[in-house]
């Protein structure tokens, strides 16, 4: 009797369909999920695993929620009522999906682009979920053109007020679609402050100094500004050191001397590279009489150029005198030689 009375309730089959169509719907979750990990394990990514772990639980929603939908279609509820509970679905439905498009969205950008950034990245989440959100608004009837129209008055207003804002965002932008300053690059600006790129922002540009310091560059002024980027075209920075040496040393001998410094030095100096060779440019006499050599060669970054000047420079030094090249002189020493 009870049984009966249940099965002949008003609500008996949308609950049934409710829970046959859950039941379904989490099977197919379940050997989908498989393949795709098996599928995985074949062809190995960093952002599949990802992409398992960041659809799990909201899948296992969706087909709660699909199943609910189901379910209402057999109710016998108020239409009035059934269609709030229907569009209560149909929206927490859409804005879930959307959050995840999100989320892979920018899991993708971080595994398939060289680099990438919070401006970057916050453009992307932002992009997707407003396109969520506008399809949230016309599953409520809510017509969107009204909308869009106030936004674009009361954008108006709000672009005066926060002008300088909006000049940096689009500055950032710029840089982003430049490509010339990335996040890693070490860069110098006109101004003399250098470090390297942590993150071009909504704003503004963090910058990590040598200091261990960050700076702060609102991206308005960095676009206008004159940089230095020492990654770019490439990582290896050529560097040119100046050798005096008295007017009496012998030229060849010299230049022999300081290419075989250069040579020795790349196998035990960290950041000397031997291609291209090293090479030297004889300036000839200078205005206080010594001889003057320019030595040019490559180091690997520009973050090694201070310590491998430092152990080039004294090797140099030790070289000439252990090979008996004359030291540059000044001119009261010289014109004391020259005189009787």
């Amino acid at each position: 009797m009870l049984l009966s009375q249940i099965q002949s309730g008003p609500y008996f089959k949308p609950i049934l369909i409710t829970a046959l169509s859950f039941w379904i719907l989490v099977f197919l979750r379940t050997l989908l999920r498989g393949y795709w990990k098996r599928w995985s394990a074949k062809n190995p990514h960093p952002f599949s695993p990802a992409a398992l772990k960041i659809t799990k639980i909201p899948s296992f929603y969706w087909c709660l929620a699909i199943a609910l939908h189901l379910g209402m279609e057999v109710c016998d509820l108020p239409p009035a009522q059934a269609k709030k509970i229907d569009q209560l679905i149909h929206i927490t439905l859409v804005l879930s999906i959307f959050n995840v498009l999100s989320q892979l969205a920018v899991m993708a950008s971080k595994a398939f682009l060289a680099r990438t950034n919070g401006l970057l990245l916050g453009l992307i989440r932002g992009s997707i979920m407003i396109v969520g959100v506008l399809i949230s608004l016309s599953i409520l009837g809510i017509s969107i053109a009204p909308i869009l129209t106030a936004l674009g008055v009361g954008g108006l207003a709000v672009a005066l007020a926060i002008k300088d804002t909006l000049e940096n965002l689009f500055a950032g932008l710029y840089l982003l679609s430049e490509g010339a300053l990335r996040v890693g690059d070490l860069i110098r600006l006109d101004s003399g402050q250098e470090g390297v790129i942590l993150d071009i922002g909504w704003r503004t540009t963090r910058i990590k100094t040598s200091q261990n310091n960050a700076l702060l560059i609102p991206n308005s002024k960095l676009s206008q500004s004159l940089v230095t980027n020492f990654n770019l075209p490439e990582h290896k920075l050529g560097i040119s050191i100046p050798v005096l040496v008295s007017c009496r040393a012998d030229v060849d001998k010299v230049e022999k001397l300081l290419i075989n410094v250069v040579k020795k030095s790349t196998e035990d100096v960290v950041g000397i590279l031997n291609s291209p060779e090293a090479t030297v440019v004889f300036s000839g006499l200078q205005a206080d009489g010594n001889l003057l050599f320019n030595l040019n060669c490559f180091i690997q970054n520009f973050k090694q150029q201070t310590s491998t000047l430092s152990e080039i420079r004294k090797r140099i030094f030790k070289s000439l005198i252990e090979n008996q090249i004359p030291l540059p002189e000044s001119i009261t020493t010289q014109s004391a030689r020259i005189s009787p």
